[in-house]
């Protein structure tokens, strides 16, 4: 009977200490899990969404930069067709001037 609740205590002795051991590690493992949450939260997730807002403003000023750059093609192109219809209507005027110095446009007086 001694022997009995001897071997059957040691089980329990054994059981316990399987399970002490289980505790242990899964204790560890949450420390490590907690860690690893507290890492991201705080340092991880942070850096990136300063990342973001970085990436964000430098597109941002790429997009003012290309419309601004766009903008001044836009009035280079529209300055010179207005040259070039100047410039037109100049010759015109000049071919029209000298066609009317013919001697057939002239008073005769």
């Amino acid at each position: 009977m001694v022997k009995t609740l001897y071997r059957d205590a040691i089980k329990i002795i054994v059981k316990l200490a399987s399970l002490e051991t289980s505790h242990k590690t899964l204790n560890k493992v949450i420390r490590q899990t907690n860690q690893r949450v507290n890492a991201l939260e705080y340092v991880v997730i942070p850096r990136l969404a300063r990342t973001l807002d970085y990436i964000k403003s430098e597109l941002d000023e790429m997009e003012r930069e290309e419309f601004y750059r766009l903008k001044k093609i836009q009035d280079k192109k529209r300055e010179a067709l207005e040259r070039r219809t100047r410039e037109q209507i100049e010759r015109h005027l000049k071919e029209e001037e000298e066609h009317l110095k013919h001697p057939i446009f002239q008073k005769h007086h």
